[in-house]
C-alpha cells in the first residue's frame, strides 16, 4: 500500500513517501520511524492550552467525524492508544511517535462519534488533531515556547475495523465467533443449526427437543462445557438415553453472537470446565442507538415459501431500544412456529442397513423415508427486557430479564403389524419455561488498575412433561396410568472480576485479571406418577432425575505479558471447591449377617445421606511468538481442568421404564471427580491487502489433545453389594469412573478470506483415535461369597420321623475376585464413539455497492461409516452418523439502508442425512429441501 504524506516546513511543501501495512489488532504492532527524505522543520511558539483544537469539518470529512463507532480502549501510552483508535475506527492516523512519548490517553469505552472519541481519548494531553480527509486524522503535539526547531519522524497507522470473527485469527488460542450475519444465512429451525459450521463443535440433536447440548472436541454433558447466556450458566438436566445430559434453551432471534472458547480456562466461567465455554450473547440497546439517536430497533418476519416451506411457519421478532447519556431500555418479543416436515430422499444408501432395521423391513423403511417426520410441531415464545443506567464516575448498572417458553412433542416411530409401513405414536408432550435474570455492574474509570465487572444472576428452568401410561396389561402388575413429571433446576450465581494493566517502557505490557465465581444448582423433581404393583425397590419414581444440590466456588487469576508485540506469555491459576448434598439409596439382597444355616438372601435398603466437599488447584500456561513475520503467529497452550460429579451422576436411581422389569439404575455416591490435561499447538496467519487493497486472509490451524482421568460414564453392567451374578445388558446400570484414560484429540482447520466483493470460509474438524471404557463390576464393592465355617446339630424331617444330622454353618465373606473384576465396553452414551469428521465451505459475492450478498455453502461429514452396518459396544450404542454432503444457497438484499430481504434454500439436492446422533428413540432425519424468506426492518 502506498501512502503519500505531505509535511509542511516554512518554505516548501515536500512529499514524504512511506510504505505502511495495516495494523493488526488486538495486540499492538508498532512501526518504526519513517525515513526523512528532506530536512523538515517545524518552527513554533504555540501558546499553551489545555483544550484540543480541531479543524472545522466540511463535506465528507464532516460526515466521517460524526460517524458513531463502538470503542473500548483502556488508558495507556498515547501512541499505543492511537494504534487502538485506528484499529477500532477504521481510519488512518498520522503522528510523530517520538513527540507523543510521555503522554497517556484517557480510557474510552462506549459509542461515540470519531470527533468526540478523539476529544475524550486525548483528554488534557497537549495534542491537537485534525481530519485531513474523511478517513484520515493527523495528531500534532503543541510546541512549548522553549522548544527549538525539531526534526519530524513520521509514523503512519492505517486501521481497518475487523469483525469479531476476523479477530479470532489474532488470538493465540482456539476460539471461534459466530456472528449475526452467519446465523441469518441459514435461519435456524433448531438452535443447534447455528453451530454446525464451527470447527471442533458438535451437538447431539433430537429434532423434537428444542434443548441444546454443546459438544466441544468430543467433550460434553454435566458442565464439562459451560453453556451460558450472557455469562449465566445453563445447568438444566433431565436424564434420558445418555445423549444429552444437560441442555440449554435460547431463542436465536435474540442472539447477537456466539463465542466458543475451547479447552480449559483460568478466567471467568472456567470452574468445572474440561471442554470449553459456549457463550450465547444477546442483543444490547447500544446496537440500535448512537450519538444523537435516542430511539431505534429491529423488526423481523419470516416464513417458509410455498410447498418448499417444509413445516416452517411464522418466525419473527421485534426489538425496541430507547436511551440517552443517562441510560437505555431494550424490549424484545419473539415467536417461532414449526410443523411436521419432509426429510430428504436422495442418496439414501448412505444411511446404511441398520438404521430402523432397513435390512429386515425394507418396505417399512421406504415408507419411513418418504413420509413426513411426524409430531414435529412446536411453538416458542420469548421475551427480553434490559434496563441500563450510566452512573457517575464511569459506572454502569444493568438489569436484564429473558423468558423462553416452548412446547414440543415426544414420539416414537412404529411399524405396522404387516411390516409394510410406519406410523408415529406420541408418548409425551413437553412444556419448558426458562427464566434468566441478571444484575450487572461495571466500573471503568480512567485508571489502568481498575476495570471491574460484577454479575449476580438467577436462572430457573422448568419442564412439565406429560407421559403416556404403560402399554402393559393391568393384570400384569406392571401397568401404570399416564402421568406428569415436573423437573426444575434453579441456579444462583455471583461473578466478580477486575483487570489491572501495567506498562514498563514502550515494549512491556502486563494485564492481570483476577476474580471469583460462585454458583449453586438445586434440582427439584416432582411427579404425579403412581407406582405399579411390582415396583417395590427403593426408590422407584423420582430417582431417575434426583433431588440434590451442588455448589461450586472458584478463585482465579491470570497474568498476560506482551513484549514488543512479538512475544506473548500467559499463566493462570484457579482454585475450585465444590459441595454435593443429597439423599439417595438402593435395595440390595445380601447374605445374613453373622453365622447362619439358611442360604436365603436378606433384603436390605442402603440409604446414603451425602454431604461431600472437595477442592483442587488447576494451572494454565500459554506462549505465542511471531517469528519475524508480523502476519504469522505460533502458539501453544497447556492446562489442567477439574470437574466434580453432578447431582444426577451421583444420585440417579430407579427404573428408567417403570414397571417390575429388571431394568434398574443405581446411584453412585462415591463417584470421583474428573481431572483433565489439555494441550494444543497451532498457528495463526492474518494478512491484509494480500490480493487486493483492503482484503483480509485469516488461517487458524490447531492440534488438540484432551486427556481425562476418572471420566464418568453410564455403565450398563454393574453389580451391587451381595451375591449378584455378573451379566450384560440394561438390567443394572450406574455411573462409573473409567479405569482407562479417556482421550479426545484431533486437528481443526479454519480459513477466512474476505475481499469485500467476494469472500470464502472453510472449516474442518478431524478427530483421531477411540477410547476404551472399563470399570469395576462391583463398583461399591460388597461382593460376597458363602463360606462354611463348621456344622451344628440339626435334623431332617422324613414323614413323622426326625433324623438327627449335622447341618452346615456358614458366614458371609468378601469375594475378592469379584470385587476386583473389571469389565470393558459396557457404555451407554455419546462418549462411546468419537464425533465424525465434519466441515463446511462457504463462497459468496457482493454486488450493488455490497447491498446484495449471494452465496452457496457445502456441509460435509465423512460419517462413522464402519458403524452403520455393525453394532458396537455390545449392541448398546451405535454411531448413527452416515456420510453426507449437503448444499445450501442464500441471498440477502438491502433494498434501503433499513430494509432487508433474505432468502435461504437449505439442502438444495434433497439429501437424506442426519446432522448428528440424537436419542436413539427419537432418531429423525434432517430437513429436506426447504425454502424460507425473512424481511427485516431496522430503524
Amino acid at each position: 500500500m502506498l501512502l503519500v504524506i505531505f509535511i509542511t516546513n516554512k518554505n516548501s511543501l515536500e512529499p514524504v513517501v512511506s510504505h505502511r501495512r495495516c495494523v493488526v489488532p488486538p495486540t499492538l504492532r508498532r512501526y518504526g520511524p519513517a525515513p526523512l527524505l528532506g530536512g523538515v522543520a517545524l518552527g513554533v511558539a504555540m501558546a499553551l492550552s489545555s483544550s484540543v483544537v480541531a479543524a472545522e469539518p466540511a463535506g465528507k470529512t464532516a460526515l466521517a467525524q460524526r460517524q458513531v463507532v463502538a470503542f473500548d480502549i483502556p488508558a495507556q501510552p498515547l501512541d499505543r492508544a492511537a494504534l487502538a483508535f485506528a484499529e477500532q475506527a477504521g481510519v488512518q492516523v498520522f503522528f510523530d511517535s517520538a513527540r507523543l512519548q510521555g503522554f497517556a490517553s484517557t480510557a474510552l469505552k462506549g459509542r461515540y462519534s470519531l470527533d468526540e472519541a478523539l476529544r475524550r481519548l486525548l483528554g488534557t494531553a497537549p495534542v491537537d488533531y485534525r481530519f485531513d480527509e474523511a478517513q484520515q486524522v493527523t495528531l500534532t503535539r503543541r510546541a512549548r515556547a522553549d522548544e527549538q526547531t525539531l526534526q519530524l519522524q513520521s509514523t503512519t497507522v492505517q486501521g481497518q475495523r475487523l469483525s469479531e470473527r476476523q479477530e479470532t485469527y489474532l488470538q493465540p488460542r482456539s476460539v471461534a465467533v459466530i456472528d449475526r450475519e452467519q446465523i441469518d444465512r441459514r435461519p435456524p429451525r433448531h438452535v443447534a443449526d447455528m453451530l454446525e459450521e464451527t470447527s471442533g463443535v458438535y451437538t447431539a440433536v433430537n429434532q423434537r427437543d428444542p434443548g441444546l447440548s454443546v459438544n466441544i472436541r468430543g467433550v460434553q454433558d454435566y458442565g464439562r462445557v459451560n453453556m451460558n447466556i450472557d455469562g449465566m450458566r445453563q445447568n438444566f438436566s433431565v436424564n434420558g438415553h445418555q445423549q444429552r445430559n444437560g441442555v440449554m434453551f435460547v431463542d436465536p432471534e435474540f442472539i447477537s453472537s456466539v463465542e466458543i472458547d475451547k479447552g480449559t480456562s483460568a478466567g471467568m466461567g472456567g470452574a468445572g470446565v474440561l471442554g470449553g465455554i459456549a457463550s450465547f450473547n444477546t442483543v444490547e440497546a447500544r446496537e440500535f442507538l448512537g450519538e444523537g439517536k435516542e430511539f431505534g430497533g429491529r423488526l423481523r418476519a419470516g416464513h417458509g415459501i410455498g410447498e418448499l416451506g417444509n413445516g416452517t411457519y411464522f418466525n419473527g421478532s421485534a426489538l425496541f431500544a430507547f436511551g440517552n447519556e443517562v441510560g437505555d431500555v431494550l424490549l424484545g418479543v419473539s415467536e417461532r412456529h414449526f410443523g411436521d416436515y419432509r426429510a430428504g430422499t436422495n442418496d439414501k444408501d448412505n444411511l446404511g442397513t441398520q438404521i430402523n432395521l432397513r435390512q429386515f423391513y425394507p418396505a417399512a423403511w421406504e415408507d419411513w423415508l418418504n413420509s413426513e417426520v411426524g409430531e414435529m410441531d412446536s411453538v416458542t415464545r420469548s421475551r427480553l427486557f434490559k434496563l441500563g443506567l450510566n452512573l457517575p464516575a464511569d459506572q454502569r448498572l444493568q438489569l436484564s430479564y429473558m423468558e423462553y417458553d416452548t412446547d414440543s412433542k415426544d414420539a416414537w416411530v412404529y411399524r405396522t403389524s404387516d411390516g409394510q409401513s410406519v406410523y408415529y405414536r406420541r408418548n409425551g408432550t413437553s412444556d419448558v419455561i426458562a427464566r434468566n435474570t441478571a444484575l450487572d455492574y461495571s466500573y471503568s474509570p480512567d485508571d489502568d488498575l481498575i476495570d471491574f465487572k460484577a454479575k449476580l444472576y438467577y436462572v430457573s428452568t422448568r419442564q412439565d412433561r406429560w407421559n403416556a401410561g404403560s402399554t402393559a396389561s393391568q393384570s400384569s402388575g406392571n401397568w401404570y396410568p399416564d402421568y406428569t413429571d415436573k423437573y426444575r433446576t434453579d441456579t444462583w450465581g455471583l461473578q466478580l472480576q477486575n483487570t489491572s494493566r501495567f506498562y514498563l517502557g514502550d515494549v512491556h505490557q502486563f494485564a492481570v485479571t483476577y476474580g471469583s465465581e460462585v454458583f449453586r444448582d438445586t434440582f427439584s423433581p416432582e411427579t404425579t406418577r403412581t407406582p405399579s404393583t411390582n415396583e417395590t425397590a427403593y426408590p422407584y419414581i423420582k430417582g431417575a432425575t434426583p433431588e440434590g444440590e451442588r455448589t461450586m466456588a472458584s478463585l482465579f487469576g491470570q497474568v498476560v505479558y506482551d513484549y514488543d508485540d512479538w512475544l506473548t506469555f500467559d499463566a493462570g491459576l484457579r482454585y475450585d471447591r465444590y459441595r454435593l448434598e443429597g439423599d439417595t439409596g438402593l435395595t440390595v439382597w445380601m447374605l445374613p449377617e453373622g453365622q447362619f444355616t439358611a442360604s436365603n438372601n436378606v433384603e436390605r435398603s442402603l440409604v446414603f445421606d451425602v454431604d461431600r466437599e472437595e477442592g483442587r488447584f488447576s494451572p494454565t500456561l500459554g506462549i505465542a511468538v511471531k517469528p519475524g513475520l508480523d502476519w504469522l503467529q505460533l502458539y501453544t497452550r497447556w492446562g489442567k481442568g477439574w470437574r466434580p460429579p453432578a447431582v444426577t451422576e451421583a444420585f440417579m436411581s430407579g427404573r428408567p421404564h417403570g414397571g417390575g422389569g429388571s431394568e434398574q439404575v443405581y446411584p453412585n455416591p462415591f463417584l470421583e471427580a474428573e481431572r483433565s490435561h489439555n494441550w494444543e499447538v497451532g498457528f495463526n496467519i492474518f494478512k491484509e491487502s494480500l490480493l487486493r487493497d483492503g482484503d483480509h486472509l485469516g488461517i487458524k490451524v490447531a492440534y488438540f489433545d484432551t486427556r481425562i482421568d476418572n471420566f464418568s460414564f453410564m455403565d450398563v453392567n454393574v453389580s451391587v453389594p451381595g451375591r449378584t451374578v455378573g451379566g450384560i445388558g440394561l438390567g443394572r446400570s450406574a455411573y462409573q469412573n473409567n479405569q482407562e484414560q479417556t482421550r479426545f484429540r484431533g486437528v481443526e482447520y479454519n480459513l477466512d478470506y474476505d475481499a469485500g466483493d467476494y469472500y470464502g470460509r472453510l472449516s474442518y474438524t478431524h478427530m483421531i483415535g477411540s477410547n476404551d471404557f472399563c470399570s469395576k463390576e462391583f463398583y461399591m464393592g460388597g461382593a460376597q461369597e458363602r463360606v462354611q465355617v463348621g456344622t451344628v446339630p440339626g435334623f431332617i424331617q422324613v414323614g413323622p420321623i426326625q433324623i438327627p444330622v449335622q447341618v452346615p454353618l456358614y458366614e458371609a465373606q468378601p469375594n475378592d475376585e469379584l470385587n476386583d473384576l473389571i469389565t470393558c465396553s459396557q457404555i451407554m452414551g455419546n462418549a462411546s464413539y468419537m464425533p465424525a469428521d465434519r466441515g463446511s465451505l462457504t463462497l459468496g459475492m457482493r454486488f450493488l455497492d455490497r447491498r446484495l450478498d449471494v452465496g452457496a455453502r457445502l456441509r460435509y461429514s465423512a460419517g462413522n461409516g464402519e458403524n452403520l452396518t455393525n453394532h458396537t459396544y455390545s449392541q448398546i450404542d451405535q454411531a448413527l452418523w452416515p456420510q453426507y454432503e449437503v448444499y445450501d444457497l442464500y441471498a440477502s438484499y438491502w433494498m434501503t439502508s433499513s430494509l432487508n430481504l433474505a432468502l435461504s434454500m437449505e439442502n438444495v439436492t434433497d439429501q437424506a442425512y442426519f446432522v448428528a446422533m440424537g436419542d436413539a428413540n427419537n432418531l429423525s432425519l434432517a430437513r429436506g429441501r426447504t425454502l424460507t424468506g425473512m424481511l427485516e426492518y431496522r430503524f
